[in-house]
């Protein structure tokens, strides 16, 4: 037995079955794949993302994101660690926005420890467009100077300025790099500026398009209808959009699906139930030619064509600048300037679905001071709110003020041009006149966080630009504070213009109203602004022309290629 004992053997068994224990590979069940993904074959989970043909901007500036999406401080350093193991690690392709970029992070800082970021290490969990679990969708937007005669382009178009430089196409890094990744590299021709260079270099090489995330929008430019669809419009279907575009998370199930399940940020750019809408209009006086034929053909008559703009608004804004008098004669189309209108003519303003009306104009007190008291009851009696005057002085500059979908609108107004006899008094209705208070509650309203919409009664000039004098007026209201100024009195359609991030309308024209003896005082417009998240994004521009002394129809496309040439020249664009 060579001197060995049996416990020798037995000892030297056991270690060696010890050692191929230790050695043994362990073999993992292969895990089931979703029905969902099984002809998905998802990228490398820890390649880095390949380099885009742009190189992005630099950009740690948080005003570059928006108001509403600033960045936490960036990550120098994976973030976080669970309490069973490292982290899943996300990383994100060039293509991911900023904003989408931010939200993410904001998500992983409320995930106690179970992903860490990388940004474009390698990751366990990759970020990007047409990711295997789609969880974000950003909608972006085709857009023009706002001093554009065009309305629309084709996607077929606008792929060509994209992929050929058939136009002048500016856009920033950040939109560049998800657009090379839909529609591959761009035109060598193709601008890539910052974003506080875009509308600048827009505006500089008109006629000149842009690409941006729809959030970005300013009213500086005009969005454009992408075959025949505006992200703008109330009825907007993102899945029907060309420039909808999907973000998702691709790598192991477990680390997706945790994901997912710990995403508590927005699933989109695109928040439906933070948008106002607010239609701003020019003169009415429903009285003469305009109420005659009212008597003629119906009292809604008038209304048939620009009434959709008006109801499908969040505020519908009328300037009604006449009493209503139970008294008030049959009319006379060839009457004079002294006017009252018929009580049955008050089913017009509630057909529009006006929501606010402006007291601010010439005509208020002409049948007598009793009769605009009674007509700031009947606007009470109908839920419409007044403002630019009142049944007395404090009463007149009291503003409007509304609350849709979190964002704060107010309404101020006032009437510089008189006569005497239509301003309020300290005991005695009228309109509110104006004077310096106007700006310092402006201030005010804004440092409260409303979007002011400032009005003025102003002198009527009938011509399309505005007088020197009636610039300095307006860009007053504008640097105190109003997101928009618009001139109440212009019977005339007049210019535009932009001071200090405000929108000024100089003379939006007459709404309902009988003057047809000059081009310019049939054109009107309907401004509808639209505000998203506390901001106004974009400012379209409904054409009318009316006829028939009364009523505005919908231009035709020459008519309203007139009309804004008109109006943009006369603004100086």
């Amino acid at each position: 037995m060579n001197g060995r004992s049996p416990l020798f053997f037995t000892f030297i068994s056991l270690l060696l079955i010890l050692v191929a224990c230790q050695q043994a590979e362990i073999v993992y069940p292969t895990p089931i794949m979703p029905a969902a993904l099984a002809n998905y074959t998802p990228p490398p989970v820890n390649a880095a993302p390949p380099t885009p043909p742009i190189t992005p901007l630099a950009t740690n500036d948080p005003a570059a994101l928006g108001p509403a999406n600033t960045l936490p401080t960036p990550f120098s350093e994976p973030l976080g660690v669970s309490q069973g193991g490292t982290a899943w690690r996300v990383a994100v392709s060039t293509a991911v926005p900023p904003n989408l970029q931010a939200q993410i992070q904001n998500m992983i800082l409320a995930a106690d420890g179970q992903f860490a970021w990388v940004g474009s290490g390698e990751g366990d969990l990759v970020i990007d467009i047409n990711g295997a679990r789609p969880f974000f969708t950003a909608v972006y937007a085709a857009a023009a100077p706002f001093a554009t005669i065009d309305d629309a382009i084709s996607l077929t178009d606008l792929q060509a300025a994209w992929q050929s430089g058939s136009k002048p196409l500016f856009v920033t890094s950040d939109t560049a790099a998800a657009l090379t990744a839909v529609w591959g590299a761009p035109a060598p021709s193709v601008q890539i500026v910052s974003p506080e260079e875009l509308v600048d270099n827009l505006w500089a090489e008109r006629p000149s398009l842009t690409i941006l995330p729809f959030d970005q929008l300013q009213p500086e430019l005009k969005t454009l209808r992408l075959d025949g669809i505006s992200p703008l419009d109330r009825a907007f279907d993102p899945a029907g959009y060309p420039l909808t575009v999907p973000f998702g998370v691709s790598g192991a199930e477990t680390a997706v699906n945790s994901f997912l399940a710990a995403w508590n940020q927005p699933t989109s750019n695109y928040q439906p139930d933070k948008f106002t809408r607010i239609a701003l209009t020019g003169v009415t006086a429903l009285v003469r030619a305009t109420a005659y034929n009212m008597e003629q053909n119906g009292i809604l008559w008038p209304a048939e064509d620009v009434a959709a703009v008006l109801q499908t608004a969040d505020i519908a804004h009328v300037s009604n600048e006449v009493s209503f008098a139970p008294d008030c004669p049959y009319p006379n189309p060839i009457g004079g300037t002294t006017f009252c209108s018929r009580d049955n003519y008050f089913e017009l303003l509630q057909f529009i679905g006006t929501d606010v009306v402006e007291l601010t104009g010439n005509h208020l007190n002409d049948w007598g001071r009793e009769y605009l008291l009674r007509t700031i009851d009947m606007y009470d009696a109908a839920g419409m709110v007044t403002f630019g005057g009142g049944k007395d002085a404090a009463d007149a500059a009291e503003p409007a003020l509304f609350e849709r979908n979190g964002n704060r609108i107010a309404f101020v107004g006032c009437n510089s041009f008189g006569p005497t006899y239509a301003w309020a008094t300290t005991n005695e209705p009228g309109a509110r006149q104006c004077d310096g208070t106007m700006a310092a509650q402006i201030r005010q309203l804004a440092d409260e966080g409303y979007l002011v919409m400032a009005t003025l009664q102003y002198t009527e000039y009938y011509q399309y630009p505005p007088a020197p004098e009636q610039v300095v007026d307006f860009e007053a209201l504008a640097a105190a504070g109003a997101t928009a100024v618009s001139g109440s009195q212009g019977h005339h359609a007049q210019g535009f213009g932009f001071y200090e991030g405000s929108f000024i309308h100089y003379g939006p024209g007459n709404l309902f109203f009988d003057q047809m003896d000059m081009l310019g005082t049939r054109q009107t417009f309907v401004d509808t602004y639209t505000v998203y998240d506390g901001r106004l994004l974009n400012v379209d521009l409904w054409t009318g022309l009316i006829e028939n002394y009364a009523k505005p129809r919908l231009m035709t496309a020459d008519e309203r290629a007139q009309a804004l040439t008109a109006v943009f020249q006369a603004s100086g664009w």
